[in-house]
This record gives C-alpha cells, structure tokens and sequence, in this order.
C-alpha cells in the first residue's frame, strides 16, 4: 500500500480515535521521557499533563491561553502522523517548543485543525515531503511503521538529518528480529504494516549521527517498540 492509500483508510476510521474511550494518555510517557533529553528541558512528571488538557479543543485553548506558564520558546517540534487528538501538543509546548503536525489522512487533520485552527499542520506524504526546517525534536507515534518498507531507511536518515544539533528523535516500531511486512484488517479497513527490525533501525540512527538514549518493548509481550536517538553536535562526532 501506498501512504495515500493508507491515509485514505485512516479517513474512514478517525471515529477509533474521537470515541470517549480512546485511551487519550497512549504515548504521553513517551514523549515525556524523550523530550527529557532536550538541554534545559522543563522537569515534566507523568501527572502534570492535567487531563482536562488531553484531546479537548477547549481545554488545550484554555491552556494555550496561559502563556506566562510556558517556558521561552526553544526551537520547532514536527509530529509525523499527528492524526486528530492533540494530545501531545500540551506536552511538546511544555518543553518549550513550537509544534507542528504532519499527516496523510485529511480527515485526522480536518478534525486536528478544527481543535488548533493556529497551529501549523501538513497534510502530506512525509517520504516526499520537503521538511522545511530543521527541528529540535521530531517524533513518529504509532505511524511509522505504515512508511513502505523500502523507504524506511532513507526516511530515517532525512529525520535525523533535519534535527537540530543535539535534537532528539522519538518513534515506535515494529521491534522484529527480521524486516518484514504486511497487511490486516485489524480495525476495519486493510492497512500496511512494516518493520525493518530492531537491529537494523539502531544500525541506521547510529550510521546517520545519532546516539540512541532508550530502547524499550513497552507493551511486552508485544513487539511495540519506542526508539529515542539524540543527534550528535559535530564536535561530538569527531
């Protein structure tokens, strides 16, 4: 499957992810975690994402309205499969950072736009998509193990390489022992799969610069794995 084919199927079931029940804390410790590598980095416990800022249109303009609480403003994040909650968005401009999302299903980012009609999104491929600048932190979330196989690689590498110096890199994958790919029709509509393997997507982050901070199966038994890389300044490099 293309990504556009996958955006389209993402369009038919944005109602998985509006129902009340939709777990809106899903990733929240992720990010915290991730973000907690960025230098001078607001300390964020898990419990000081107020639920009444999770998911709700109102609540997250209520709390975009407290701006003398924020930190000054440190650089740019870009959410790559944002879909329609928002939910990290309070999280990321804790840490001082201007968020802006990227998804391929127009409908996840109809809804996503109409909660945070002042916020930045991208309705695009991001395999072919020009990143127009370079980010402090940049995050996948559950979506990029939809990027075709063979373009996983290169994908990889233009993150990495679109992060500031010292950026950090979060996203979660299919942590398999092999590369492989497929579909199922787990929610509804049929959707691509792919995952390169765990070894060989550390192999990539460290050929591309980064230095790899966490490596966790969070749901174990599963295979659903979180990947945080921070990019080395050239000095460090050297």
């Amino acid at each position: 499957m293309t990504p556009e084919e996958t955006g389209k199927a993402y369009d038919t079931i944005t109602h998985l992810w509006t129902r009340p029940e939709f777990n809106q804390k899903n990733g929240i410790t992720a990010y915290q975690k991730a973000l907690s590598f960025l230098a001078d980095t607001p300390s964020q416990e898990p419990d000081t994402v107020p639920s009444e800022a999770l998911g709700k249109g109102e609540a997250l303009s209520k709390g975009e309205a407290s701006n003398k609480d924020k930190p000054k403003k440190r650089g740019y994040a870009l959410d790559i499969g944002c879909g329609c909650t928002n939910r990290f968005v309070p999280v990321i401009e804790r840490a001082g950072l201007t968020y802006e999302g990227i998804d391929v299903s127009k409908d996840m980012l109809a809804i996503a736009t109409s909660q945070l009609p002042a916020h930045t999104f991208y309705c695009a491929d991001v395999c072919t998509f020009t990143i127009p600048k370079h980010y402090s932190f940049i995050s996948a979330w559950d979506s990029f193990w939809h990027i075709p196989l063979t373009q996983q690689e290169p994908l990889l590498k233009k993150l990495v390489d679109h992060l500031d110096d010292d950026g950090v890199l979060l996203f979660s994958c299919g942590g398999t022992d092999e590369s492989g790919q497929h579909t199922n029709e787990v929610m509804g509509p049929e959707v691509y799969y792919a995952s390169l393997g765990l070894h060989r997507y550390i192999e990539i982050l460290i050929e591309a610069g980064g230095f790899v901070r966490h490596v966790e199966f969070d749901q174990h038994p599963e295979l659903h794995t979180i990947i945080i890389v921070q990019k080395r300044t050239a000095q460090k490099t050297q």
